[in-house]
C-alpha cells in the first residue's frame, strides 16, 4: 500500500468519522480528503502523529509502510486504553416467567474493545452487563449465559430483544413484534409455544412494563 492507501485503511479501521478525524487532527475536513485520494505525496511530522493517536495506528506505518500496523501488535499486549470495562451485575433476566432479583450488586467487568463498540454504535456508559436464566429463548440464548445490555435503548422496536421489568418486579428477557391490529406480542424465541405461548399487550398494558434496555451481545451479535 502507497501512503494514502495506509491513511484510508486506518481512518476505516479506526471507527471515527472523517470529520471527528480532522478536529483531532486540527485540520480541515478537505485536508483528509486529500490526506486518502494521492493529491499529496507527503505529511508534516506533526500531522503523521496526530493521525496516529486519532486512528490508533503506528506512526511509522503510516508514513513508510514499516512494521506492524499498531503498537499492540509489537509485543502481543493490549492496551488498556483500548477497552472499555462494562460493570457487571448479579441480576439475572429470565428467559422464562421471570426472575425477581431482590438484591443486585455490581460483580465486577467485562472488557470490550473500544473501537467496537464505537463501530455498532454503542456507548461504554450506557452499557450494562447481567445473566440469562432459563431457556425460553433457545437455541438464540443459553441459560446462565452472560449478555451485554444497551440501557439507552429503552424505546421498544419491533423484532428486537429487550430485558423487561414487569409490574410484579420481574425481569424477563423477550423479543417485542408490533402486532399489525394493534399493540405489541411479548415473544419467546424457543419455538415450543405449547411451554412459551406469545403474550399479546395492549399499547396501555405495555406501558406498564419498563424496558431496560436492549440485549445486543450474548458473545456475538443477535438480531
Amino acid at each position: 500500500m502507497n501512503m494514502n492507501e495506509r491513511i484510508a485503511r486506518a481512518i476505516s479501521q479506526s471507527g471515527k468519522q472523517r470529520v471527528e478525524i480532522a478536529a483531532l487532527c486540527d485540520v480541515k475536513p478537505s485536508s483528509i480528503s486529500q490526506w486518502t485520494s494521492g493529491e499529496i505525496k507527503s505529511l508534516k511530522a506533526e500531522s503523521v502523529f496526530a493521525l496516529a493517536k486519532a486512528t490508533g495506528f503506528r506512526a511509522e506505518w503510516l508514513a513508510l509502510g514499516k512494521g506492524p500496523e499498531r503498537e499492540e501488535e509489537i509485543d502481543g499486549v493490549p492496551r488498556a486504553d483500548d477497552y472499555a470495562l462494562i460493570p457487571q451485575y448479579t441480576a439475572r433476566g429470565a428467559s422464562g416467567r421471570g426472575y425477581l432479583n431482590d438484591h443486585v450488586e455490581v460483580k465486577g467487568g467485562l472488557a470490550f474493545k473500544k473501537d467496537w463498540l464505537r463501530r455498532i454504535g454503542l456507548k461504554d456508559g450506557q452499557l450494562s452487563v447481567f445473566y440469562n436464566s432459563g431457556d425460553s429463548n433457545w437455541p438464540t440464548l443459553s441459560d446462565g449465559e452472560v449478555l451485554l445490555l444497551d440501557e439507552s435503548q429503552s424505546e421498544p422496536r419491533s423484532g428486537k430483544m429487550y430485558a423487561l421489568l414487569t409490574a410484579d418486579g420481574e425481569i424477563i428477557i423477550k423479543r417485542l413484534i408490533r402486532d399489525i391490529t394493534g399493540g405489541w406480542i411479548i415473544r419467546s424465541d424457543n419455538q415450543d409455544k405449547t411451554r412459551y405461548p406469545d403474550q399479546p399487550v395492549s399499547d396501555e398494558g405495555m406501558r406498564a412494563v419498563e424496558v431496560i434496555g436492549r440485549v445486543v451481545w450474548r458473545g456475538g451479535g443477535i438480531d
